[in-house]
């Protein structure tokens, strides 16, 4: 197993315990959070969706473990989850890890600009926004990506504070909408969403559709791994990391679930995005759905921010361990990795002009998104079961901790879709460009080893052998 250097260049650690749990829960709870009610109303009644929850939890436990026992076991490794598969499977694993992840942070924004402005569109001084796909709503989403784009330049630290403010107000937000659910909250409702719905399939398809709801719910448990070379101790990368999780599943699940006393399962289903809004105007009009309107857009630009953050800081990372090109190293005045943040604003750019001429909406960039980060969970998980067995006598708990994180990692992978984690493997094969630079940068042959071609080989066969599928799909609308 290799080394990290000892030193890396950016040696300011400016980020707390607070700040970390805020970039966490900022990626963590972006737009999802608010529409999860409809979202898995949608497939499954009230126990399958409870099932699928208690399912979940366990998984992102046992996940959110690996990333806090990796960072326990090997406090050399800061650079988080692309950090993880470099140094546990080799070079050009841990390349597409750091790109598959930056990748999925960058689609995120792009659905979020979609989300904002498709929600301003409810009002009516913004209804020429549409459904975030009009010229309008593209000079607006154009504006917001270069707006990050200055307020992370001018310092992460101070972009940090702005994402714990953001987070605060959204955190509030949410404690009172599971405040009043649960005063509004009928047992007698309740119980009759208890009966199970057949026409929605049998149980493990409607616990699955409740945890193909949850994938994306999840994206961003790593956050604080990824800036623990920022981190004033290590010991809050572990802590936030924990914490955020338990936060995070507690919020969630109780806004998927005690919406089933309040409505029947078919009103829920019926509410549009955001659904959450939509439950207080059942309760109390129109102008309390606004409110949550307003809370949503507060809550995604948070996001929008974090995800931001977390992209120009993985360009950043692999640039300086040489699997990427290093111009991506250099830091400008603040501290900033202010080619990597370029880099990372010009690519949200060219995403949501792809967006706006396709077509392409929310929940397509939203899958495509997930399927190109469930990768890098995978190899994190398995790095932390490989460093489980490596230490030669093997903690049990830990074992099955490890094993849990995997199985969940493998499920995560399957759930993704096999039509978007193929097309993911496009954009995998793309970005082997910027690893060969890198390779020719330091005088290094293309590949380590037979196992890396092989993989280079694979991205090639299932790019070409899945063609014909992605044209179909675009021609009938199942992507865009």
């Amino acid at each position: 197993m290799s080394t990290p250097p000892a030193e890396a260049k950016m040696n300011v650690r400016d980020l707390s315990f607070v700040a970390l749990f805020s970039l966490i829960v900022g990626s963590m709870m972006g737009s999802g959070v608010f529409d999860v009610p409809q979202n898995v109303a949608h497939g499954a009644g009230v126990i399958p969706v409870s099932i699928g929850w208690i399912i979940t939890a366990v998984g992102v436990l046992a996940l959110s473990w690996a990333f806090a026992y990796i960072s326990n076991q090997r406090p050399d490794i800061q650079s988080g989850i692309y950090g993880y598969a470099k140094y546990g499977f080799g070079d050009y694993v841990g390349f597409n890890s750091a790109w598959g992840y930056a990748l999925n942070a960058l689609l995120a924004n792009a659905s979020y600009l979609i989300y904002i402005c498709a929600t301003l569109g409810n009002f009516a001084l913004f209804k020429f926004f549409g459904s975030g796909n009009t010229i309008s709503a593209l000079i607006a989403e154009s504006a917001l990506i270069w707006g990050v784009f200055f307020l992370v330049r001018n310092g992460i630290k101070e972009a940090s504070i702005v994402n714990v403010i953001l987070t605060i107000i959204k955190v509030l937000v949410l404690a009172s909408i599971i405040i009043v659910f649960v005063l509004a909250f009928n047992w007698g409702k309740f119980k009759t969403n208890l009966h199970f719905e057949p026409h929605l399939g049998d149980w493990f398809t409607q616990v699955k559709s409740t945890m193909l709801v949850t994938v994306w719910d999840f994206t961003g448990i790593e956050a604080a791994c990824i800036f623990a070379l920022r981190a004033k101790r290590m010991k809050d990368v572990i802590k936030a990391t924990m914490l955020a999780a338990v936060v995070v599943c507690l919020i969630t699940s109780l806004i998927s679930v005690l919406p089933f006393g309040i409505l029947s399962a078919q009103e829920i289903r019926e509410l549009s995005t955001p659904s959450t809004a939509g439950i207080l105007a059942h309760l109390y009009g129109e102008n309390s759905g606004n409110l949550v309107r307003a809370a949503v857009i507060i809550s995604v630009l948070g996001a929008l921010l974090a995800w931001t953050l977390l992209a120009s800081n993985m360009f950043y990372l692999a640039s300086e361990d040489k699997t990427m090109p290093k111009s991506f190293t250099k830091l400008n005045a603040n501290n900033v990795p202010i080619n990597a943040l370029v880099i990372s604003s010009i690519a949200a750019q060219v995403f949501i002009v792809v967006a706006f001429f396709t077509n392409a909406v929310y929940l397509a960039m939203i899958q495509l998104a997930t399927s190109l980060v469930l990768l890098p969970y995978l190899l994190s998980a398995m790095f932390a079961l490989k460093l489980v067995i490596a230490e030669g006598k093997v903690d049990r708990l830990s074992f099955v901790k490890g094993v849990l994180a995997v199985l969940y990692g493998i499920w995560l992978v399957y759930s993704g879709g096999m039509m978007f984690l193929a097309l993911s493997s496009l954009l995998y094969l793309v970005g082997s460009i910027f690893y060969f630079i890198a390779r020719r940068e330091q005088a290094k042959p293309l590949f380590d080893n037979k196992f890396e071609i092989g993989l280079f080989l694979a991205l090639i066969v299932i790019t070409l052998s899945s063609f014909a599928d992605w044209s179909q799909a675009f021609i009938t609308g199942q992507i865009g």
